[in-house]
């Protein structure tokens, strides 16, 4: 069984959340998900999300004002689950850009179903649906 570790975001803002679509020449092209990726050896969760959001999206952000809100695993094909760590995070440093060539949208939690994102965040846009974590969202 191949395990793999992911971290991602929520990143809040102004009761948006962003959303980012995955590029054609990646597993799964076309999809949308919340920003973040693969642990690298040796590195925390925390470490991840903090690498890829820099990586990604060029913003800079501080253990601190991470807060992780959920574990979600998934099996998306035979012998291989995905394992992810849940962070949302409302204050940052550097203004959201595209820096891999990713399309970006900052989406209301009732607009997240409009798009078609992983099966593997299917449980975290209901709880986003749900408000079971607690957004104040409109």
């Amino acid at each position: 069984m191949k395990i793999v570790l992911v971290s991602s975001c929520i990143l809040l803002k102004k009761n948006k959340i962003l959303t980012t679509k995955r590029p054609a020449d990646k597993p799964f092209p076309h999809y949308w998900e919340f920003p973040g990726g693969k642990l690298e050896k040796g590195e925390s969760f925390y470490d991840a999300i903090i690498r890829e959001l820099e990586e990604e999206l060029g913003i800079k952000i501080k253990s601190k004002d991470l807060s992780i809100i959920d574990n979600v695993s998934h099996s998306y094909e035979l012998n291989s689950i995905v394992i992810m760590a849940v962070f949302c995070i409302r204050k940052w440093t550097g203004i959201v850009k595209a820096k891999e060539g990713q399309q970006i949208q900052w989406l209301t939690a009732a607009d997240l179903c409009k798009v078609k994102f992983l099966e593997g965040s299917k449980s975290i846009l209901d709880k986003i649906n749900a408000n079971l974590y607690g957004f104040n969202h409109g």
